[in-house]
């Protein structure tokens, strides 16, 4: 597989070929026994022709064909015929056999470097850091796995054939050269200047992959918003100008696959022109040279075997310059390089000692005109509720995405109990955070699976504890109770069943720290005041965030923290920082 590279295949996708090299050694000789069985079965056609036209060869010849003559012309006419021919067969039904196990060995490898491929795009998008989602077209990153995956994966499979078609061509080249040295420099010149006519088009399909690849994303783009933005598009009334919008993308799709298509779809009549003029030229050459009838007859059998080999070459060169494009979107999400890391530390996490604090914390995206948090400092001591509250982009979620370390600081410092969260265990230290938030990610699962995500090893009784924590109890109610599959996203459900079930969530990790932004929004009045309560019974077992433009959801925290526009403008006790609080 070290001819990725060479065929244009990027490093990143010929490092995750690499382990599957040995298949070369298995792929050429397969394709020489092959070729070899073919050419010696088309080698017999020259005694075989010679015993029917009565002109039977009679030099001894060397190799394999040449005492099976030798044999032969010891036989009465009709037992040479009959060895020749089941000769011939054997050769065929042996090359047959070995085609048919070249073609499964290719599908055993092409499936498990596919595999290789998808595993190592999902294990990339698992591994790398929070911040390359922020700044990552989701349309693109869907259509990298979607689709630019699946073209990779099956590249491979051309580059095996174009592997074994190499080494026919080679074999073949050899058996007209034994045949005719004189015909086979012809047939090499001719095939020299189809490959300057093929060159030129791959450079056209290099340019046209690019256009295809681009339009391709605006399409998913295009997709993702008909789908996840079917609420908005409704409201709005905006059904026909999304439609108009989806059906100019599909046709840039379709326009730019055309093209791409016309210039593969020249390139086979053209060489195809070019390998009937010199079958024309050779014809002329054999009858000028005065060449035997079985000799030629030979020739043009080999020479003829010898086309669906290079078409593939040609195929899947032209191939390779079609899907450069694609290649280049899988090798640029499968490079760790310019991604930011995964979360890193060492230092074990036995629990909340004390306090979180946070020392001139300042963090920048990058994209805005301000920091969204500039040099904020404050503590969360154990064992109390703090309110966190601001106007929308005053920096309360890029706090709730530090503390889950979703983000690192851009300057200043987090401290847990003394320790850099950074140097902290990610596992000890997600293990003992949680969130209930008012946007609830669930999946295509039970309500079971769903409230122990990230803890699998939960016991049912602590599920249904917080299940009635979190009053959700009508869970206990549908006929499959917790094992009622919730649909994709949990679409099945209200807004105010997917909050509960997400503080369900929360609560059955039994957290050190737990997060709660705006988790009760959907919810009414009875439901939000037991939800509180219970809150205010948990306050002393474990330290409280609460993020909420509720008053009443803020009563009954100690602490308050007041940011504006990324800074923080007043800390202190809840009552005081509340009362001091502007009128929305």
């Amino acid at each position: 597989m070290k001819a990725l590279n060479v065929f244009g295949v990027n490093r990143n996708l010929d490092l995750l070929a690499r382990r599957y090299y040995w298949t070369i050694g298995i792929v050429i000789p397969l394709a020489f026994a092959i070729s070899l069985l073919e050419g010696i079965g088309a080698g017999l056609l020259i005694p075989l022709l010679g015993i029917l036209t009565g002109d039977l060869p009679s030099s001894k010849g060397h190799g394999p064909v040449g005492r099976l003559v030798v044999f032969a012309a010891g036989h009465s006419r009709d037992a040479r015929l009959w060895i020749i021919a089941g000769v011939i067969v054997v050769a065929v039904t042996l090359k047959a056999t070995l085609q048919a196990a070249a073609s499964t060995f290719a599908s055993w490898v092409d499936g498990k470097i596919g595999q290789e491929i998808r595993c190592g795009l999902g294990q990339r998008l698992n591994s790398v850091g929070y911040p390359f989602f922020l700044t990552e077209n989701p349309g693109r990153l869907f259509n990298i796995v979607s689709t630019e995956s699946w073209k990779a994966s099956d590249a491979i499979r051309v580059l095996l054939n174009q592997i074994a078609s190499t080494a026919n061509v080679v074999m073949f080249c050899v058996l007209l050269f034994i045949v005719s040295w004189r015909l086979t420099m012809m047939v090499l010149v001719g095939g020299l200047l189809a490959r300057a006519i093929q060159k030129r088009m791959e450079r056209k399909l290099r340019t046209l992959s690019h256009r295809t690849v681009a339009v391709n994303q605006l399409l998913h783009n295009r997709m993702l918003f008909v789908i996840f933005g079917a609420r908005v598009i409704r409201i709005f009334n905006t059904q026909k100008v999304e439609q108009e919008h989806f059906e100019k993308s599909s046709d840039d799709v379709r326009q730019a696959i055309l093209a791409s298509e016309r210039v593969s779809g020249t390139q086979g009549p053209l060489l195809e022109a070019l390998h009937g003029l010199l079958l024309v030229i050779v014809l002329l050459t054999a009858i000028f040279t005065g060449m035997s009838v079985p000799v030629l007859a030979t020739f043009l059998v080999l020479m003829n075997r010898i086309q669906p080999h290079l078409r593939i070459l040609e195929g899947t060169a032209a191939a390779f310059a079609a899907a450069s494009a694609h290649f280049e979107e899988v090798e640029w999400l499968l490079d760790p390089s310019n991604k930011p890391p995964a979360l890193t530390g060492t230092v074990p996490f036995a629990g909340l000692r004390d306090h979180i604090i946070f020392e001139d914390v300042t963090h920048d995206y990058g994209t805005r005109n301000a920091p969204a948090l500039s040099n904020v400092s404050f503590a969360l001591r154990r064992g109390r509720a703090t309110a966190l509250l601001g106007e929308s982009g005053s920096g309360k979620s890029t706090i709730i995405n530090l503390l889950c370390r979703l983000l690192e600081p851009t300057s200043g410092s987090i401290r847990i109990d003394g320790t850099p969260l950074s140097d902290l265990r990610a596992v000890d230290w997600l293990n003992s955070i949680a969130i209930a938030g008012q946007d609830v990610d669930l999946f295509d699962g039970t309500i079971a699976e769903n409230i122990s995500y990230g803890r699998a090893e939960t016991e049912i009784e602590e599920i249904r504890y917080a299940v009635r924590a979190a009053e959700a109890d009508f869970v206990l109610d549908l006929p499959l109770g917790l094992d009622t599959p919730v649909g994709p996203s949990g679409l099945g459900l209200s807004g105010g069943q997917r909050q509960r079930i997400g503080l369900a969530r929360a609560l059955v990790r039994r957290p050190e720290l737990l997060i709660f932004d705006e988790a009760t929004n959907a919810l009414d009045q009875a439901k939000e005041q037991n939800i509180l309560r219970m809150l205010k019974e948990l306050r002393g077992s474990m330290t409280i965030l609460v993020v909420s433009h509720k008053a009443n959801t803020l009563a009954f925290c100690d602490d308050a923290l007041m940011l504006h526009q990324g800074k923080l403008v007043s800390a202190g006790p809840a009552a005081s920082v509340l009362a001091n609080q502007a009128p929305a």
